[in-house]
């Protein structure tokens, strides 16, 4: 089932100003999506969209089935947002701030004190329920705001942006939760621009430019067309060049080169091929220690794919 979907959404704020161009989006439960893109490209406000921030200029966004601008009460119970800056409360405790929220989202107060404990232990919070806000790190505060989006149990989790500022240990840290929200049965749909992060976390990925979607797959889908066309391969005795040469033989094959004592080993095909590759070289009396796919990057697929929408060479 489609949770989250959009429908030709398009947002103007002129007759010039396009921000949004035809969107259509699906998301299944459970997964955790990317929704990648440069600055400006639309990422922000498809999300205001979706938690009803913003009224599009045409077309629909449907939670659960239901249109968030024609019932956004009922809608949005199953959402838990971050939206652009998090409403942090430096001067009170995640206790004080947490119980403000349960009170705004309708919460019983049996049920608030109950989900606190629960969301500050998710959040690794739990033994700072009374230290002042302002005493926190960045990642720390981001954390909070994450625990606020959870404290009413959603089922679908959408956070714009939800580690820039954050450190490396930062990130790691929102990166973990994410994966223990989604073994739990959340959806997550986040923004980023930080492709690496969104490829270690993410099971698919929607590529936006221009106030369009460009791409839309599973990180899975993407590395394996993009980079499973060629293999590192190494030997128990180095090969020599030209003993390297004589692998262009093999069926399937299409280039070789020695790089660091390993052999770089294009192919056409699919990933098939390079398992017959790797037979056919030990039935031939090659010796292997080890061998790698050469995967891509997001970062290189999304170059691919902005050249290929901008007419780049």
């Amino acid at each position: 089932m489609d949770v989250i979907k959009t429908e030709n959404l398009v947002k103007c704020y002129s007759k010039n100003v396009r921000v949004l161009d035809g969107i259509s989006l699906s998301i299944k439960k459970g997964e955790i999506v990317g929704y990648l893109g440069p600055n400006g490209s639309g990422k922000t406000t498809t999300i205001k969209i979706l938690t009803n921030l913003l009224y599009p200029t045409s077309g629909h966004a449907f939670i659960n089935g239901l249109d968030v601008n024609e019932n956004p009460k009922e809608s949005l119970k199953a959402v838990g947002a971050l939206v652009e800056i998090p409403g942090i409360y430096d001067y009170l405790t995640p206790r004080e701030m947490l119980t403000y929220f349960g009170r705004i989202y309708g919460m019983e107060r049996g049920k608030i004190d109950e989900r606190i404990r629960e969301t500050l232990k998710s959040v690794r919070l739990a033994d700072k329920e009374r230290t002042k806000i302002g005493a926190f790190s960045t990642g720390m505060q981001r954390r909070l705001a994450i625990a606020k989006a959870i404290l009413h149990e959603p089922e679908i989790l959408i956070l714009d942006e939800p580690v820039i500022g954050l450190d490396p240990k930062g990130i790691k840290e929102v990166r973990e939760l994410l994966r223990e929200f989604q073994k739990g049965g959340m959806t997550i749909f986040l923004s980023s621009h930080l492709l690496q992060e969104v490829g270690d976390t993410c099971d698919s990925v929607i590529f936006l430019d221009k106030a369009r979607v460009v791409a839309h797959d599973t990180v899975h889908n993407i590395r394996s067309k993009a980079g499973g066309k060629s293999i590192i391969v190494r030997f128990t005795n180095p090969l020599s060049e030209t003993e390297a040469k004589k692998i262009e033989t093999v069926a399937g094959v299409k280039g070789v080169s020695v790089k660091n004592g390993s052999v770089q080993i294009g192919y056409d095909g699919s990933p098939d091929t390079s398992y017959q590759i790797l037979s056919d070289l030990m039935k031939a009396g090659h010796h292997i220690v080890s061998y790698t796919p050469e995967v891509v990057s997001l970062e290189d697929f999304y170059i691919s794919v902005m050249s290929d929408e901008r007419g780049v060479s």
